[in-house]
């Protein structure tokens, strides 16, 4: 049955690799330099430690990287399309990026009433990013902008109802949704430098783009999973207006403090671009995250962080069926960093139920892994993280919901300068809400192409 999901992988490899002799099999220099820091190629922009699920992280990563098994195989025209880039860049403060990846999954097991053991989901994006106002300055300025497109490309369902709906399981691939098979405007807002520490937005926007850091999740290349990823422990909406507030006194080593206010009614699928909500019902999530980062001069970096929170009700997301009551937590969550090797776990616990997307179920959840990064000197890592949730009590009245355990293994993978793929495998233990089943697998694949 998977093999309807790597239809389109299998077809882009075909085009595109030809008769490429693979980068390990030979002498790469290439390879040999992927241990090191990329900090993309517009010369002179934003270099803050961005979230790998920011705008401005995806803008830099839209450039050839060097690490790849194929590194020959580029489009054509490809080094004259950068240096147009780099001119729009140069010239008039603007950067794009426009980027397809895709997901496919098989389930061992499923519901009784679930019609489906296979999900497979499409996430096209064009994003941008326009600084007219004092660019490089202490006062810089500008405008962030991205449209998606995210949902089926089959009759099977997406990624994300591998969750609660399909399998019974307390957690989901919540990112790999569906606004409803449509394109929308999923980020609209305005970013302003108050000096070089000091930064915040306003518009549209999700909050995990700058709220809860990790290196590893970016659901569209790393841990599907959303402990690792989405992470929809913690209950906040997806994309809708809000203000967010950074200071960084140090670009790459200190101290930094994050603040977030978003508009717990925020749903693209249904709402589209609507800002109304945020004014009119005045429901909010709330976010604050403390956090320091060591950097040495080798690039190699440690993390520490500790998230507060507060989600309000919602009139969302079918509020009077779902669970809906406002709550509030904490995360705390680490990395550290030996050469090659990143150790990394976290602790969430939270009272919200359902948050701004519907499933937060969760009371507390407790993470932890091992990554290693560039494997026989290719771009990309293998992580592995485990993780045990609780669900909250009382959560569907008149069922008993158990503890929940699993993992989930990746191999990320540059497979040329402009295209990653990911072969990963989820097992859930005990799932939640599915008492008929003891253990689910999960295979899964994924490829993306950024440009």
């Amino acid at each position: 049955m998977i093999g309807r999901g790597v239809l389109l992988p299998a077809a882009f490899l075909a085009i595109n690799l030809g008769q490429v002799v693979p980068a390990f099999a030979q002498s790469n220099p290439e390879a040999e330099r992927a241990n090191q820091v990329f900090d993309g190629a517009y010369e002179g922009a934003d270099d803050q430690d961005d979230d790998p699920t920011d705008i401005e992280t995806d803008l830099d990563e839209s450039f050839a990287k060097p690490g790849a098994i194929f590194p020959n195989v580029t489009l054509p025209g490809r080094l004259q399309y950068e240096a147009f880039k780099e001119r729009l860049w140069e010239n008039y403060g603007l950067r794009f990026a426009f980027s397809y990846q895709q997901l496919s999954q098989y389930a061992s097991a499923r519901l009784p009433f679930a019609t489906s053991d296979v999900a497979l989901g499409g996430w096209g994006a064009a994003e941008l990013f326009w600084t007219p106002i004092d660019r490089g300055g202490d006062f810089e300025g500008g405008v962030g902008f991205s449209y998606a497109y995210r949902g089926q490309i089959s009759g099977d369902p997406v990624p994300a109802v591998f969750g609660a709906t399909v399998l019974g399981s307390i957690w989901s691939n919540y990112e790999w949704t569906s606004w409803d098979n449509g394109a929308r405007v999923e980020n609209l807002f305005w970013e302003q430098w108050i000096t070089r520490s000091f930064n915040f937005r306003v518009g549209n926007q999700g909050a995990q783009a700058v709220y809860n850091f990790s290196r590893f999740k970016d659901a569209r290349t790393s841990f599907t999973a959303s402990p690792f990823a989405f992470q929809e422990q913690i209950p906040y909406p997806t994309f809708g207006f809000g203000v967010a507030t950074t200071w960084r006194p140090n670009q790459t080593t200190g101290p930094y403090v994050v603040g977030t206010i978003n508009d717990m009614n925020g749903d693209p699928a249904a709402l589209g671009l609507n800002w109304n909500t945020f004014f009119d019902e005045r429901q909010y999530f709330y976010g604050a995250e403390f956090g320091y980062r060591w950097t040495r001069p080798n690039g190699e970096f440690d993390h520490i962080h500790i998230d507060l929170f507060y989600a309000d009700e919602r009139i969302t997301r079918d509020p009077n069926v779902l669970p809906n009551e406002a709550g509030g937590g904490f995360r705390i969550y680490g990395e550290k960093q030996m050469g090659n090797v990143v150790a990394f776990a976290g602790f969430t616990h939270n009272t919200a139920r359902g948050g701004g997307i519907s499933t937060t179920f969760a009371e507390n959840t407790l993470t932890g892994g091992l990554a290693y990064l560039n494997p026989f000197g290719i771009r990309g890592e293998a992580a592995f993280g485990t993780v045990w949730s609780e669900p909250l009590e009382d959560l569907f009245p008149g069922f008993e919901a158990r503890d929940q355990y699993g993992f989930d293994a990746y191999w990320r993978i540059q497979l040329t300068p402009n295209s990653t793929v990911t072969p990963g495998l989820q097992v859930v233990f005990d799932p939640s809400f599915n008492p008929a089943e003891d253990v689910i697998v999960i295979p899964a694949f994924k490829f993306r192409v950024i440009l």
